[in-house]
C-alpha cells in the first residue's frame, strides 16, 4: 500500500469558514468543519467506566470519572467510505473524524487541539492525520501528536462494525464538550535518585519537563528560569500584545504540580560543572543533576547605537514587554518606530498600526523577508503593511536615539541622514543564543554562540542536552563520507520537538531527529497567514504560483533541481502535503512544480 494523502470530502458541501485571522486568536476556535452527516443515535444507557470508549475523560486530579453518560451512534455504513478519506459526522453533541485505510475504520475528534482548526480540511497520510493550519499531525490510531505544535492528543473512539448491516457505530461519552485529552503524568518516586535539571521554560524546555513525565519518568524534574511566568505560548508575543501571561500559559500552575514538576523562577545559571553535575544559580543554590538540559533560547538582539538607555525603547521577550508596548503604543498621539523586518517586527508593525498614530519600520535590506521568501514575496508583504498605513524606510539603519530631560525617546536619527519623530522604538533586529553562561563549561559552542548536538540532542559532554532555539542540530542523515552539516531553526515547532526528543533520549527510547520531524512555521499578519514548510537558508530560484496580488499564491524554493521548501498564503493544504512529503524522505524536484503546482501530489498516493 503506497502514501495516500487524502483530503476529505465534503459530502454536504457548504462554504468552509475559514478567517485566517483566527489563528492569531488565544482561544480556541469555535468553528466547525463540514459535517458529512448526523449520525443516529442508537442507544442511550448510563455505564461505569465503560472499557471500548477510550475518550473517557480524566478529571483535575487525573482519576476517572465513574459517572458518566454513554450514547452509541451509528454513523455511516461501510460502503460510505473510500479508501483513506476523511469524512466528519455529527454525534451528539460532537464531530466525528471518520478514516478507512486498509478496510478498518478509524474515528477521532475533528478538531486540531491547537486552535481548533479542522481537520477535515487538512489531510490523511499513511495513518496521520495533517492539521491545514500549523503543520500539527496526529496518529489516526491512537490520537497521539506525531508534529506539534499542538499539545494535547485529539480523542479517539472504538468503532463498532455490525458484520450484518457494514453499520459504524461508535460509542460517545456526552458528559463533557472537551475535544482534547491530557496525557496523563506520572510523579517523582522516593525510589528514583535521577535529578533532570532544565534551564530555560520556553517551547523546548516544557516539552522535555512534559515528555518526561508523560512517558514514566519518576525522577526529580526541575526548570530553572529567568522569567517569573509559567511557560506560555511565544508566537503570540507579536500578534495579541495585551494580552496578559496567564492567558498565555501553556499549561495551568495545577497541571505541572500534578507531574511534580519543580520550577525556580527568576533565576540563572551562572556556571555549569560538567564533572560535578551540578549547576550554580544566580541565588548561589547549587543543583546536582543525572541529566542537564538546556534550553535558554535567544535573546532579542539590541539596536546597536547610541541612547538605547532611554525609556520606551523596547526588546520583546516576555509578556510584560508585550504588555508595556501595547499600553503606551495605543494611543493616537504617540509615534512608533519598529527597528527590524524580522516577523517579529513586522508582526508588531500590523498590530499597532490601527492603535498608534503612526508606525514606522526601518530595516536596512532593501525588501523585508527577502532571505526568507524571496524579493517578490517580501514586496508583497510589504505592500500589504504599506496599505494597511504602516510607513517603511528601507536600506537605512539607526544610528542614533536622542531623548528629552526626563531621559524619555524623542527622535530616532538614521544612517541614511533622516530624523524621525518617536514616542516609542521596538527592536526587531532577531535574537542571539543566550549561552554565555558556558562558556567557561567544557561544553562546545560554536563560532556563533550555539550549541552543537548529535539527532539525538546530544552534547559533546555526557548527560548534558541542547535544545531549542540555542541547538546547532543534524536536519537531515549524514550521508556517507559526507560531513555531517548542522543547522540552526528558531521555529516554535521545532523547539517543542527538540525538547521532546531529549526527554525520549534520556529515557533510551528516542528516535534520531531527523526521522521526526519537519520544520515548519507561520506568520499572521492582517488576518492573512503565511505557511512555510522545509528548510532553505539559501536558493537560486523562487517558482510562484497563484497570485501575489491577490494573496493566493503557493512559492517553491528551489536550490538547482531540489525544492527545499514551500511558502503558502491561502493555498491549503499544499504545505502540510509538502509536509507529508518530506515525512517519508522523499524529495521534491522543480521540474515537478514548473507547470502544475499541485500535479505533485498525485504522486504521494504511489510512493
Amino acid at each position: 500500500m503506497g502514501i495516500n494523502c487524502t483530503k476529505a470530502s465534503k459530502v454536504k458541501p457548504q462554504q468552509e469558514q475559514q478567517n485566517q485571522q483566527v489563528e492569531s486568536r488565544t482561544t480556541a476556535v469555535d468553528s466547525l468543519p463540514p459535517k458529512a452527516s448526523v449520525a443516529e443515535k442508537m442507544s442511550v444507557d448510563t455505564k461505569k467506566d465503560s472499557p471500548q470508549d477510550n475518550s473517557i475523560p480524566t478529571l483535575a486530579d487525573g482519576e476517572i470519572d465513574k459517572q458518566i453518560s454513554v450514547e452509541e451512534f451509528k454513523l455511516c455504513l461501510t460502503e460510505d467510505l473510500k479508501e483513506n478519506e476523511m469524512k466528519v459526522f455529527e454525534a451528539g453533541e460532537k464531530q466525528i473524524l471518520v478514516v478507512k485505510e486498509n478496510g478498518k475504520v478509524y474515528a477521532m475528534g475533528a478538531k486540531c487541539t491547537h486552535f481548533g482548526a479542522p481537520l477535515s480540511s487538512g489531510i490523511f497520510c499513511k495513518g496521520k492525520v495533517y492539521c491545514p493550519w500549523h503543520g500539527a499531525c496526529f496518529n489516526s490510531k491512537t490520537g497521539d501528536i506525531e508534529e506539534f505544535p499542538a499539545l494535547d492528543p485529539i480523542p479517539v473512539y472504538t468503532v463498532n462494525v455490525d458484520p450484518n448491516t457494514n453499520e459504524v457505530k461508535v460509542k460517545i461519552n456526552n458528559k463533557t464538550s472537551n475535544e482534547s485529552t491530557h496525557k496523563p503524568l506520572c510523579k517523582t518516586s522516593k525510589d528514583s535518585n535521577e535529578v533532570v535539571v532544565i534551564i530555560g521554560s520556553g517551547a523546548a524546555g516544557h516539552s522535555c519537563a512534559e515528555t518526561l513525565r508523560q512517558e514514566g519518568f519518576t525522577g526529580r524534574v526541575i526548570i530553572v528560569t529567568k522569567d517569573e511566568h509559567l511557560p506560555y505560548d511565544r508566537t503570540k508575543l507579536s500578534k495579541a500584545m495585551n494580552l496578559e501571561a496567564k492567558l498565555l500559559s501553556l499549561r495551568s500552575n495545577e497541571y505541572y504540580s500534578k507531574g511534580d514538576i519543580k520550577f525556580m523562577f527568576e533565576n540563572s545559571v551562572e556556571g555549569v560543572d560538567v564533572e560535578a553535575k551540578s549547576v550554580l544559580l544566580s541565588n548561589g543554590v547549587i543543583l546536582n543533576y543525572s541529566s542537564l538540559v538546556v534550553a535558554t533560547g535567544g535573546r532579542p538582539r539590541p539596536v546597536p547605537c547610541p541612547g538605547t538607555h532611554l525609556a520606551n525603547v523596547f526588546l520583546l521577550r516576555t509578556p510584560n514587554d508585550a504588555n508595556r508596548i501595547h499600553t503606551i503604543a495605543n494611543n493616537k498621539e504617540i509615534s512608533v518606530v519598529i527597528v527590524g523586518t524580522s516577523f517579529i517586527g513586522m508582526e508588531v508593525a500590523a498590530y499597532l498600526v490601527d492603535k498608534a498614530a503612526s508606525v514606522t519600520v526601518v530595516g536596512r535590506s532593501s525588501t523585508p523577508f527577502a532571505h526568507v521568501f524571496g524579493s517578490l514575496i517580501g514586496r508583497r508583504l510589504q505592500q500589504l503593511h504599506e496599505e494597511k498605513g504602516v510607513k517603511f524606510i528601507m536600506d537605512s539603519e539607526v544610528g542614533e536615539l536622542l531623548g528629552d530631560e526626563e531621559g524619555k525617546l524623542t527622535e530616532v536619527i538614521l544612517t541614511c541622514g533622516r530624523t524621525l519623530k518617536a514616542d516609542i522604538l521596538v527592536a526587531g533586529l532577531g535574537v542571539l543564543p543566550s549561552t554565555e553562561f558556558l562558556r567557561d563549561s567544557e561544553i562546545v559552542l560554536d563560532s556563533r554562540g550555539f550549541v552543537p548536538v548529535d539527532e539525538h540532542m546530544r552534547t559533546n559532554c555526557r548527560d548534558v542536552y541542547a535544545v531549542g532555539d540555542i541547538a546547532s542540530f543534524p536536519l537531515h542523515v549524514k550521508e556517507e563520507n559526507e560531513t555531517r552539516k548542522l543547522v540552526n531553526i528558531g521555529h516554535w515547532q521545532m523547539a517543542l520537538h527538540h525538547g521532546r526528543t531529549a526527554a525520549l533520549t534520556i529515557l533510551g527510547r528516542s528516535e534520531p531527529i531527523h526521522k521526526t520531524t519537519v520544520p515548519f512555521f507561520w506568520s499572521s499578519m492582517f488576518g492573512k497567514s503565511v505557511r512555510y514548510c522545509g528548510y532553505a537558508p539559501q536558493f537560486d530560484d523562487v517558482v510562484i504560483h497563484g497570485d501575489l496580488e491577490d494573496l493566493k499564491f503557493v512559492a517553491f524554493l528551489c536550490d538547482q533541481e531540489n525544492v527545499l521548501a514551500i511558502v503558502t498564503l491561502n493555498y491549503d493544504p499544499l504545505a502540510i502535503q509538502f509536509a507529508a512529503l518530506l515525512r517519508e524522505g522523499k524529495t521534491l524536484l522543480k521540474q515537478d512544480i514548473s507547470e502544475d503546482p499541485k500535479g505533485w501530489t498525485t504522486k504521494l498516493q504511489d510512493l
